[in-house]
């Protein structure tokens, strides 16, 4: 951002090595306090989120005797007015930064530093971080803007959770389906088009095989989107409420995983769709023509991410449309050469479907639906409230309202008719779009997500301002709610964040867990069941027995970064059995493995029986085995989040052979 945002940031700062004290010395004993209980519990075989958790714990609580017995008295005042609120500063304190601290120790721990070593430096690192991030949400200095600083707080935050856990969290299988991509670089995939697969191999080649490398492209995009973000808010509102926009733009719960977080096509989705939002505005709101270049860019950039933005352009020509001003554009050059530039940006794509009889264009036009049609509307909202939340909703009446201001307030709005009817195009005709294909097939969650990048700064406008807008029932939520909202927010994420890391104490995970965690033991004991092979098996692969979640997560944790060097697993999907397994069957025809030994691994034993499996081999294994899937990280007790089953087979014949 702008270099008088970072000044506001420094302004508000207090350098100090832990949060309510400047006193270098009480500082130092907190420290102390907290790797000594620390220790003294992990030494005690407790577990690391047990030690770390209480050793922070201890640390505050000395913090606070030392203040209340008026020993430390250069403690410095909380965030806050009154108790209630300052008891909030320090909880929403604690939870951010002990999942700052899990983050540090866990992504040490996977840069193979041994675990007592980890927690050390995992703590002191957090702590140095804390100064520059999470302590902003105990104690600052104070500011003439509150939405400003609260919004830039907020944001610094996300960011550091996110850059955290980069290395720390397990891939989730769709990011391990997706380096499954990387791994068969392609100018196109059935399913995708193919820059997520570039973003994730160009992190693999500068840092190696690892759950940072997997992540850093996206984290960059968010870095990107935010940046492009706060521009394109600006277009439309003053400094303060930009900012507190982009709060909610990392945020709202798809935001906070989809723009920097996960390696999935939406980083570099949002990313696109921010900037054609940018340069649309700038060439149809404020007749810029030399922005329909940027917006060309854009929508090529967008079209090699996901389909999804080409919604982008009928909502352009819908503003075009009925836009007397913006209708001048169809007589120049500029729009069309935008088309132009983005088709040979997309080009790459394009190429791959005809030499593949267009399998990507069909996949995606229809093919991938396979249900009964059904009238799904009800699963589309509800897939909106969860991953934005109800909030941006609440600016939807004022885009159909030419007075927005309070009668009488001196408050000016930005949002003039065509500003909102721009904002009304690029949310509701997409929108619509997405609502006519729920009225038949089953919509994704995730779908509607960039949509509302449009409507933000709307939003935040709002909020700032809510006190001179019209519609009280509506303002007083919005001033009153959204703060504590965003905060709860964050708490949220960060506690999802550690639990799916290092854990929770007296937490256990539950079953559906499996599909995310323990795959790193999960290859390794599969590496143990094939080394127990007859020495003259000759190929051994593995197969999961579902579309792609498990075959993608034995492909990614079956290698030498997690198994040890000279050591993999081959792995590949149930396509071998006519299953669907998406790109695995373009990847691994049945027939390369005539002959092999496959061990088959399933979340159900009917995915193993004789019935589905005999006429695929000449022989199997008697019994179904019972495989536990466990999560045996970080000090924590050698628990079954489930059990999941194998079964070997010999002599395979692909299946073209059974016809």
């Amino acid at each position: 951002m702008s270099q008088s945002l970072i000044q506001q940031y420094s302004d508000i700062r207090i350098p100090v090595l832990q949060p309510g004290t400047s006193s270098t010395g009480f500082a130092a004993l907190s420290f102390v306090t907290d790797l000594l209980v620390t220790y003294g519990l992990f030494f005690s075989d407790y577990s690391i989120t047990t030690a770390h958790n209480a050793g922070f714990i201890a640390a505050g609580v000395l913090l606070l005797l030392l203040r209340l017995a008026s020993i430390d008295n250069s403690a410095i005042s909380l965030v806050g007015n009154n108790g209630f609120s300052k008891t909030l500063s320090v909880i929403s304190y604690f939870i951010v930064q002990s999942a700052i601290r899990a983050g540090c120790i866990a992504s040490l721990t996977h840069f193979f530093l041994p675990e007592p070593l980890a927690l050390g430096l995992g703590i002191t690192l957090a702590t140095i971080i804390s100064s520059y991030s999470s302590t902003l949400l105990l104690t600052r200095k104070p500011s003439q803007s509150d939405w400003l600083i609260l919004g830039i707080v907020l944001t610094v935050c996300v960011l550091i959770l996110r850059l955290v856990f980069l290395g720390a969290m397990e891939v989730i299988p769709q990011e391990s389906y997706y380096w499954n991509y990387a791994q068969h670089l392609s100018p196109g995939y059935l399913d995708h088009p193919p820059l997520i697969a570039a973003t994730i191999w160009t992190g693999e080649l500068l840092f190696g095989h690892s759950y940072f490398a997997t992540r850093i492209g996206p984290f960059i995009y968010g870095i990107l989107f935010l940046l492009i973000f706060y521009r394109y808010a600006r277009l439309q509102v003053e400094k303060n409420s930009a900012v507190f926009a982009c709060a909610l733009a990392v945020l709202l719960p798809y935001f906070f995983l989809g723009t920097g977080f996960l390696a999935t096509p939406d980083a570099s989705l949002t990313l696109a769709w921010v900037m054609a939002l940018y340069f649309f505005y700038r060439a149809l709101v404020n007749n810029e023509h030399q922005a329909w270049y940027g917006v060309g860019f854009a929508m090529g950039i967008g079209m090699l991410s996901k389909y999804s933005i080409a919604l982008l352009a009928p909502a352009a020509f819908v503003f075009i449309l009925f836009d007397a001003q913006a209708r001048k554009v169809l007589l120049r050059k500029e729009p069309y050469l935008a088309v132009i530039i983005s088709i040979l940006v997309f080009s790459p794509v394009i190429y791959w479907n005809a030499v593949n009889e267009w399998a990507s264009f069909a996949f995606q036009g229809g093919d991938r639906f396979d249900e009964e049609p059904k009238n799904y509307l009800w699963m589309m909202l509800t897939n909106i409230l969860a991953i934005v939340t109800p909030l941006p909703l609440l600016a939807l009446p004022y885009l159909f309202s030419s007075k927005i201001v309070a009668k009488g307030a001196s408050l000016e709005s930005p949002f003039n008719s065509r500003v909102r009817f721009f904002i009304i195009s690029f949310l509701l005709l997409p929108m619509a779009v997405f609502a006519w294909n729920a009225l038949k097939n089953e919509p994704r969650y995730n779908w509607t997500g960039p949509l509302w990048i449009t409507l933000l700064p709307m939003l935040a406008w709002l909020t700032v301002h809510a006190t001179r807008v019209r519609w009280k029932a509506v303002t007083v939520i919005l001033n009153k709610l959204t703060p504590p909202f965003l905060v709860f927010l964050i708490c949220i994420f960060a506690i999802l964040l550690q639990y799916l890391t290092i854990g929770l104490p007296g937490l256990k995970f539950p079953g559906g867990g499996a599909r995310l965690l323990g795959w790193s033991e999960v290859t390794q004991n599969m590496l143990v069941i094939q080394q127990q092979l007859p020495a003259d098996t000759d190929r051994v692969i593995i197969v999961g027995r579902d579309k792609y979640f498990i075959t993608s997560k034995l492909a990614y944790h079956g290698t030498a970064a997690f198994l040890g060097e000279n050591q993999s697993l081959e792995v590949t999907g149930h396509h071998l059995l006519e299953g669907n397994s998406l790109m695995f069957a373009f990847w691994n025809a049945a027939e390369e493995y005539e002959g092999a030994t496959v061990i088959m691994l399933a979340r159900s034993t009917s995915d193993l029986s004789d019935d589905e499996l005999r006429p695929y081999f000449d022989q199997l294994s008697p019994n179904i085995e019972s495989f536990p899937l466990y999560k045996n990280d970080f000090g924590l007790p050698k628990i079954t989040i489930r059990e999941y089953y194998y079964r070997i087979g010999y002599g395979y014949k692909p299946y073209q052979q059974n016809n």
